[in-house]
């Protein structure tokens, strides 16, 4: 039921963190993956060479920055081109900077709702709008969209949009045999968080049920779950994969 083969996804946002878990999982079922990333890089190089140890199909990459006007419609139009269609979306990509309230700017605010919000939405319009067998999108979401932490209000804003916006989207293009779901991944550990944010770090591995961080594996496997036949009835979910940090009460 997880198996892929035959299939097309594009990951955005996957040279590296949650986004490039994803596309080796989605890459050991079988896809055939297309890698996204703003700009070349030897990260994104080393992503590709990566991916195509384990890979059972093709690994492509594909450079647009979000920010850029018309840059989601490009992606696809480049894909028709090519007359492989796209299967599976996952719309990673985005940004998390930090800032308090206070002294939050317009282009701050603009710069992260184009990213985290505007993005995935576009790619959704035209994801539906190039498909003509259907298909799967899962937008990686944040707990933060639905419990937000100080100094995060822009980036919790976007990801509770996000959420929202996959419930709606999926009641739009059920007809046309297209599911949308999101997952809101938890503290997922990467290089040098601990050193980045120990207080966090630590406060997470004294409240989490599971006591410990997440991996991109975690999230991953959830992914390859969402996008698969093994969940063809599901649509509009939002699966929580954070080792049971919603269940700890905050009073």
């Amino acid at each position: 039921m997880n198996e892929l083969t035959g299939k097309r996804a594009l990951v955005t946002g996957s040279k590296s963190g949650i986004g490039f878990a994803i596309a080796k999982r989605l890459a050991q079922a079988g896809a055939e993956i297309i890698l996204h990333a703003r700009s070349n890089s030897s990260e994104v190089e080393e992503a590709q060479i990566k991916l195509a140890k384990i890979a059972k199909a093709d690994i492509a990459i594909v450079f647009e920055d979000f920010l850029v006007p018309n840059s989601c419609r490009s992606i696809f139009e480049a894909t028709k081109k090519e007359d492989k269609p796209i299967d599976i979306l996952v719309n990673n990509a985005a940004i998390q900077p930090v800032c308090a309230l206070a002294d939050l700017a317009p282009a701050e605010i603009n710069q992260i709702m184009e990213t985290n919000l505007q993005a995935p939405i576009m790619m959704t319009r035209y994801f539906a709008e190039y498909s003509d067998k259907g298909g799967s999108i899962l937008n990686i979401c944040s707990i933060e969209g639905l419990t937000p932490a100080l100094n995060h209000s822009h980036y919790a804003a976007s990801k509770a949009g996000l959420i929202h916006f996959t419930k709606a989207s999926a009641l739009e293009l059920g007809s046309k045999n297209i599911r949308v779901n999101s997952i809101c991944p938890g503290l997922t550990d990467r290089r040098d968080l601990d050193k980045d944010w120990p207080q966090g770090v630590k406060s997470w591995l004294e409240n989490v049920p599971l006591q410990r961080l997440g991996t991109g594996d975690d999230i991953a496997n959830a992914a390859l779950f969402l996008v698969s036949d093994a969940a063809s009835f599901i649509t509009g979910a939002n699966l929580i994969v954070d080792g049971g940090m919603e269940c700890v009460p905050s009073w």
